[in-house]
């Protein structure tokens, strides 16, 4: 049984044996309750690498006070943090398995070792309004720490520290508005807004953390500074949907896919940008299969909003709603299918050599020679490669059909070949995106976007007219009548038409 909560906190710095300052008048404190001092004992606990404490994550076991448990908590902020409680376990050597489940992609899939103890001796004082509502709560704390490394010092550090939460569902402006007026009060004592806010990051000061290495920026005018900044934003978007879809929340399908389809570009039509190593193959690879494992559920995202309905009113009169709702309920047969896909990628190892690789491209850049040209430079390498691949693989979606092969073979082809080229022509305009029409030519960028935007509604039809026909065979062999079908069908191969046309014009423009 876990229990998740958010907690807003501001902590400051106040000198050992210095008053607290009077806090009644700020806000709607209007006097305060004082608590006898009490004990708590935290281990905390991190990776080799320390990964979690990276993604501003923290995991720790702590014993005394009321809230003695296992705690997982997510900044947002330095005053912003998701806490999640999972209860106290008897074994204090072993981080339970619902914990480490809940971190598998800020752990990176490693292990757990304890990195550092935290002893704080705590003195609450209640902060009450005049109908004696508590409005926050002031934690002063005096703090033993203790590094667990090899290296760590003999002697622990300490200091004083002093944390106000607010209590209940405040919301978070006013909760800063608040704190904003404590500033004053804790100013005028010599105290400030704590530059550490967080206990672990000063207990494990000096540690050989190695995620926490950074390397400078590329130099600006770079392609290598514009592929850092934007996979920076991509590793971003992608933990952030990915934490939704294994939480089993609504997520964003076709969000998701351009994400992992943007760095899927990156890594692939950029790849003399990267070191030249079998890890970062398999990153480039591994982004490609999540490309591709994204853009099915994108696909099915779109089959059960469009699918059961035609294009026109007029149309869409002529369809039975026991057709419909059929149609519906496989169509979302096949997103869940889809996505349950989607979430047994995200707890693969290639999904966790990608983060590593992502990890190093963001944190550690070591750009080649290469990627330190200017974006025209570049852009001229990559058109080199990327046109000419492009226009073969839609060159081969909308070639003639070979009649010597079967018609279910045929159109499974057709399938497959379009779904090829319209990867190859998404991509190639995400790779653009990144240095943008500044660096390709306009014409280029603009038209190898439109081939896309058709293979995109071409690969929608194709799929669509695939699940309609399966379905219809069913109710066709159930006795059920098949007009429903035929009427969106034959709706989906006007569109299929429409956008092969389109997609042979295209052609002729990359």
């Amino acid at each position: 049984m876990t229990d998740t909560h958010l907690e807003i906190e501001r902590t400051y710095d106040l000198p050992e044996g210095d008053d607290l300052p009077d806090l009644v008048g700020i806000g709607s404190i209007a006097r305060t309750e004082h608590e006898e001092p009490f004990v708590l004992d935290a281990t905390y606990w991190d990776t080799e690498r320390y990964d979690l404490v990276a993604s501003r994550v923290t995991v720790r076991r702590r014993t005394g006070g009321h809230d003695a448990g296992w705690h997982i908590k997510r900044s947002a902020s330095d005053t912003v943090r998701h806490e999640q409680h999972f209860p106290l376990t008897e074994d204090a050597d072993t981080v339970p398995d619902e914990v480490l489940g809940a971190l598998f992609t800020e752990r990176r899939g490693r292990g757990l070792r304890p990195v550092v103890r935290i002893t704080t001796t705590r003195t609450v004082t209640r902060l009450l309004d005049e109908d004696d509502e508590q409005v926050a709560e002031l934690a002063d704390d005096a703090v033993v720490a203790q590094r667990l490394d090899d290296a760590a010092p003999a002697a622990p550090r300490t200091w004083r520290e002093v944390e106000v939460e607010t209590v209940g569902d405040v919301d978070e402006q006013v909760a800063h508005e608040l704190f904003a007026s404590l500033d004053g009060r804790f100013a005028a004592v010599g105290a400030a807004p704590a530059a550490v806010a967080s206990k672990l990051a000063r207990g494990l000061e000096g540690a050989p953390a190695a995620r926490l290495r950074t390397a400078d920026k590329p130099e600006k005018g770079t392609a290598a500074r514009a592929l850092t900044k934007r996979l920076r934003k991509l590793r971003t978007a992608l933990l952030g949907q990915e934490a939704v879809l294994r939480a089993g929340g609504s997520a964003d399908l076709r969000g998701t896919a351009r994400t992992a389809l943007g760095i899927a570009a990156v890594l692939s039509a950029y790849r003399p940008a990267f070191p030249d190593t079998a890890a970062a193959d398999r990153a480039a690879e591994a982004a490609d299969a999540l490309a591709a494992v994204t853009a099915r559920a994108a696909l099915a995202e779109h089959l059960v909003e469009r699918l059961p309905y035609a294009s026109s009113p007029a149309q869409d009169l002529l369809v039975d709603a026991m057709t419909r709702e059929r149609i519906l309920a496989a169509t979302r047969e096949r997103r869940s299918v889809a996505v349950g896909e989607v979430t047994a990628f995200l707890h693969g190892e290639p999904y966790l050599e990608l983060l590593d690789a992502l990890d190093d491209a963001v944190e550690r850049p070591a750009p080649t020679a290469w990627a330190l040209r200017s974006p025209k430079h570049v852009a001229q390498d990559v058109s080199a490669i990327e046109k000419p691949r492009v226009r073969e693989l839609v060159r081969q979606a909308v070639a003639d059909d070979d009649e010597s092969v079967g018609l279910v073979d045929r159109e499974a082809s057709e399938r497959t070949a379009t779904e090829e080229a319209w990867r190859a022509a998404t991509r190639a305009r995400a790779a653009m995106d990144v240095l943008g029409d500044d660096a390709f030519p306009h014409a280029l960028w603009t038209r190898t976007g439109d081939a896309a935007d058709v293979l995109t509604e071409r690969v929608r039809s194709l799929h669509a007219l695939d699940v309609l026909r399966v379905h219809a065979g069913i109710a066709e062999r159930g006795g059920e009548g098949t007009f429903g079908y035929g009427v969106l069908a034959g709706d989906r191969v006007r569109l299929a038409e429409e956008s092969y046309d389109q997609a042979v014009h295209a052609l002729n423009r990359v």
